[in-house]
């Protein structure tokens, strides 16, 4: 079996080239599937989702993509980001894709891995984890989806200048996981990998906790520069850049 984890492609339309990449990609999983393939797609597949009722070609496009993907026996999975959280379950039967939890743990090649979008580790920035409290709130979910498909354009694009603004003001170290944090997932879960995106600062790390050792990968965004993916075709994953 080959695992393999994708992370914060931001798909938009203003970036054809890294949808064009994204669906060369998955044609090449489909060409290659007998190595009995399965794909996590670990948050920020979009920039943004305003909801499953707001249909686009882009989304169209997406979608078959996936659906193609999924149709050709290749398990795929996704768990929630920062910008696309609100896909629903329209979405996935569309798709195929199964919707998993963040954190989501399960043992391979005896290791026991936790996946993650990463967001909830970046404790440091407190502006995101009050915003982030308030939009992953059932009720406020379901009221801004009550809300014309205009409406909900219009405040997720003032909420992005706004998170734009922000991320201008703030260092690196703020915006990035917290090593407490990390430490404490470690032991809490008992984990001997830790695999996320969010920070768009690929990577691998090793921490050593209470004697315990574990690696934890961070996956980047995709760009028309650099499209970083977790292979775990072998016994251990790597990180690999598709383009150089």
């Amino acid at each position: 079996m080959k695992k393999v984890f994708i992370s914060d492609l931001h798909l938009n339309d203003d970036q054809p080239l890294i949808t064009s990449m994204f669906k060369s990609y998955l044609e090449s999983l489909i060409k290659n599937n007998k190595d009995d393939i399965e794909l996590y797609i670990i948050g920020d597949l979009f920039e943004s989702w305003v909801g499953d009722d707001h249909e686009t070609p882009l989304h169209q496009y997406i979608k078959s993509a996936l659906l193609e993907l999924t149709t050709s026996n290749i398990k795929t999975y996704f768990l929630y980001g920062n910008r696309d959280f609100l896909i629903g379950n329209k979405f996935l039967e569309e798709t195929g894709v199964e919707l998993i939890s963040d954190p989501y743990v399960f043992t391979y090649k005896n290791k026991k891995v936790l996946v993650s979008h990463g967001d909830e580790f970046c404790i440091d920035d407190t502006e995101y984890q009050m915003f982030r409290k308030i939009v992953r709130n059932k009720d406020w979910q379901k009221d801004f989806l009550g809300f014309p498909i205009s409406k909900r354009l219009k405040i997720a694009g003032e909420a992005k200048d706004a998170s734009q603004n922000s991320k201008e003001k703030k260092s690196m170290t703020i915006m990035d996981v917290n090593q407490a944090t990390i430490e404490k997932v470690i032991n809490a879960h008992q984990v001997d990998l830790i695999i996320h995106g969010h920070t768009h600062r690929p990577a691998k790390h090793i921490i050593e906790s209470n004697n315990h050792y574990c690696e934890r990968f961070v996956l980047g965004d995709w760009t028309d520069e650099s499209v970083i993916i977790l292979d775990w075709s072998n016994e251990d994953p790597v990180l690999i850049d598709l383009i150089n």
